[in-house]
């Protein structure tokens, strides 16, 4: 279970803890909500059992890409909406938009089925509002009326949605969860190598462990596979990796710290080497990503020998 303090609604600027408020990290399997929503509840089950659960302690739960791909069809879009208010006419533009530009969002409006109301509906306005996958993650106001902005945006400058308005708590709570099951990173896009990432969102890298203390001053060394889905294309095809067959890219993470000077031989922010080290040399290892997170660096290299795999 995982419980949240909600706030007291019309109960000023800062609002009132009134209760704590338990939600359900799986969706109940209660018979009236599979008879009213059967095929918006399946989908919300479906989405669960094909998450994965990734990061140093295996308990960032994220959907891969390629399983967003496999649910989130046009087929299935289309009867998804049969169990909305979703005027019949807009179906077709919608699920194209959907399968465009908001796959994500459809999935997390999805696991917002309850028992008593589905959530699907709003997929209209929040469109017409200008919200799709690009502009998650989002943050909620802390005050009424309710508005959305990205996260990624600069606070000063975020455009204000504001179909958020009337919202409840317990479902912008909820929002707030889902959406990060759907931003994993893809790692190892040549225009991308360094990632500022947030605590929340979960990282796509299975069967972490850390490896014993180097003795060549190299510091924290973890061993992990990337899920397929989220390695860049471009990137596999460097490798010489074939992306239908790998269950994971093995792979060397190192936990930067300033005693390392790492800096002297490598920048994380490029990934280009500067000069020469007796493991951090491009016949050794092939850099793949850095990333950031609470406010520790990483960076991500792919095994070139066995060699490595006891540094």
């Amino acid at each position: 279970m995982i419980t949240y303090f909600l706030r007291k609604k019309n109960a000023g600027s800062e609002g009132v803890l009134i209760r704590e408020k338990s939600i359900p990290d799986e969706l109940a399997s209660t018979r009236k909500n599979q008879q009213r929503y059967p095929r918006l509840f399946k989908l919300a089950c479906d989405v669960k059992a094909s998450c994965l659960k990734g990061g140093p302690k295996s308990n960032e739960r994220f959907l891969p890409n390629d399983k967003l791909e496999q649910l989130v069809t046009r087929e299935c879009v289309l009867l998804c909406f049969q169990e909305t208010t979703i005027e019949q006419e807009n179906y077709e533009d919608l699920a194209t938009w959907v399968l465009e530009s908001g796959k994500r969002l459809f999935l997390i409006l999805v696991l917002l089925t309850r028992d008593s109301e589905e959530q699907l509906s709003r997929l209209g306005e929040l469109k017409n509002d200008g919200i799709n996958d690009d502009v998650l993650p989002l943050g909620f106001s802390e005050i009424e009326p309710y508005y959305g902005y990205s996260l990624a945006a600069e606070t000063d400058r975020a455009r204000k949605f504001h179909s958020f308005q009337d919202w409840d708590d317990n479902n912008l709570i909820l929002f707030k969860i889902y959406q990060w099951l759907f931003l994993a990173p893809v790692f190892g896009a040549n225009s991308k190598f360094r990632h500022q990432l947030r605590s929340e969102q979960p990282l796509p890298l299975l069967n972490q462990v850390k490896q014993s203390a180097s003795s060549n001053g190299l510091g924290e060394i973890f061993r992990a596979e990337i899920h397929p889905a989220h390695i860049d294309s471009e990137c596999l095809s460097a490798l010489e990796v074939n992306n239908s067959g790998v269950q994971g890219l093995p792979v060397c993470i190192k936990k930067v710290q300033p005693s390392d000077n790492l800096h002297l031989f490598f920048d994380i922010d490029t990934g280009n080497f500067k000069a020469r080290h007796p493991v951090i040399s491009p016949c050794r290892i092939k850099p793949i990503a850095s990333h950031k997170k609470n406010g520790e660096d990483f960076v991500i290299f792919l095994w070139i020998d066995d060699r490595n795999l006891h540094i």
